[in-house]
């Protein structure tokens, strides 16, 4: 079992030779933090400290209540972490963040040299796996996760990720250095390749529960599930296959938070006027986002990725004045101000969970009923599946939502659910471009 360190920690540390089990449990601490940041989506925007909260007891289960302060405190003093001592019990824990300092050096993997740190943690693992096996939900999306495999080269993402300019071309700027810039996405991504590449030969789910790269299936109060493969890059997913060869698709919903709280709005009214017949329209032809782009000045300045980002801020961030919400509300008045009564009197999340809610009211019920022998797996508003299996994920979604909103009864909700591929095509390989440019350039030397 391997854990992340960073580049002279041990002497930095200033560790004798018989505290290997205290530098241990110090990489344990900063494998956590890196994990938790590769393992939650929602940190991938963050900025460089952004502070994860980490609860005493994981320490004390982890490090024991003797040790863990101790490695904390050694870990401040030599500048690894900064901790933001501010917490409320039964709310939430100290957090912490990794340096400046810590993430210009480079991280490592090492072994964990203490035979009693190490039975510790496999006595850990093997009591949450079992537990976890035991939920025929949970057991069928690792199983699945172990049925994937990385077809494409790392330069692949790396090349979406980095977009040089003609000058930076021209000056040979290696793309590595300029993606070190944001360490913790550049270490995100190299994980999450890294480890599936690792797994593509092997689909023991024994052998994904020890990867770096494993999240223990969880389910939040909302009914939206956690996993492994619902956290890894949509970049990563692009490169995977299925362990026999073939190519991943997916089944979603078009704008699907900002069209759950849509329904669930309209549900609440009766039908008749100017904006409930729009929303609807838009709804069932899955316009939404395209609505707004094309009828907002202010989101039309924005590019669609941002515009999408954007109402969804709107929509789930604290009630204020913001030009995003008042331009929303401009368009929509009483679907907005709807989301912004909720807002104001039982606070914003209340306004997520709903969208959360309905989301998993009809993507993870349909999972759950899905063939045994079927593969696919859910991500949030999406279910991940083979080419022959679409269609029928399809229409489970479709008839699913109907049943959650009855207004919906003789609706065509053909547009509203889109089937489209994930993986990258055979011909669109790195690899296979590259033997389509020698090929090129063999003929063109042919021919001169």
């Amino acid at each position: 079992m391997k854990q992340y360190s960073f580049a002279g920690l041990y002497e930095k540390l200033n560790l004798s030779e018989g505290e290997v089990e205290f530098y241990d449990k110090c990489n344990w601490f900063i494998t956590h933090l890196f994990r938790r940041h590769m393992l939650d989506d929602r940190n991938k925007e963050m900025p460089r400290n952004f502070f994860i909260n980490v609860s005493s007891d994981i320490l004390i289960k982890y490090l024991d209540s003797r040790d863990y302060r101790k490695i904390i405190n050694r870990l401040l003093s030599a500048s690894f972490i900064e901790e933001n001592g501010r917490y409320s019990v039964g709310v939430y824990s100290k957090s912490y963040a990794f340096t400046l300092d810590a993430l210009q050096r480079e991280r490592i993997e090492v072994e964990i040299f203490s035979s009693k740190f190490l039975d510790r943690l496999i006595k850990i693992r093997e009591k949450e796996k079992e537990k976890t096996l035991q939920i025929p939900l949970f057991r069928r999306i690792i199983n699945q996760t172990a049925q994937l495999k990385i077809v494409e080269e790392r330069d692949y993402y790396k090349s979406l990720l980095f977009k040089a300019t003609d000058e930076e071309r021209d000056n040979d700027i290696d793309p590595d250095e300029r993606l070190k810039e944001n360490k913790l996405q550049y270490y995100r991504y190299e994980s999450f390749y890294n480890e599936f590449k690792r797994l593509s030969d092997d689909s023991s789910i024994e052998s994904l529960i020890k990867s770096q790269i494993y999240q223990s299936p969880s389910i939040a109060a909302s009914g939206r599930i956690y996993h492994t493969l619902a956290s890894t890059p949509r970049y990563i997913r692009h490169s995977m296959r299925h362990i026999d060869g073939e190519n991943l698709w997916e089944v979603d919903m078009s704008a699907a938070q900002p069209t759950l709280l849509i329904l669930a709005w309209l549900s609440l009214k009766e039908k008749g006027s100017t904006e409930t017949d729009l929303l609807m329209d838009l709804v069932l032809k899955g316009g939404v986002y395209k609505y707004v782009e094309n009828n907002s000045e202010y989101f039309r300045l924005l590019d669609y990725q941002k515009l999408k980002k954007e109402i969804l801020q709107a929509l789930y961030e604290e009630y204020t004045s913001t030009q995003r919400n008042l331009a929303l509300s401009a368009l929509f008045p009483g679907f907005m101000g709807w989301i912004n009564k909720i807002k104001k009197k039982e606070g914003y999340k209340t306004v997520s969970h709903i969208g959360q809610s309905r989301e998993a009211d009809i993507f993870v019920e349909v999972y759950k009923e899905l063939p045994g022998e079927m593969f696919g797996l859910i991500i949030h508003d999406s279910i991940l599946c083979l080419e022959k299996d679409a269609e029928f994920i399809k229409d489970s979604l479709i008839q699913q939502t109907k049943k959650l909103f009855p207004l919906l009864k003789g609706q065509g909700l053909t547009r509203l659910f889109k089937v489209g591929i994930v993986s990258i095509k055979d011909e669109e390989l790195m690899w296979a471009k590259n033997l389509r440019l020698l090929q090129a350039y063999v003929d063109r030397k042919n021919q001169s």
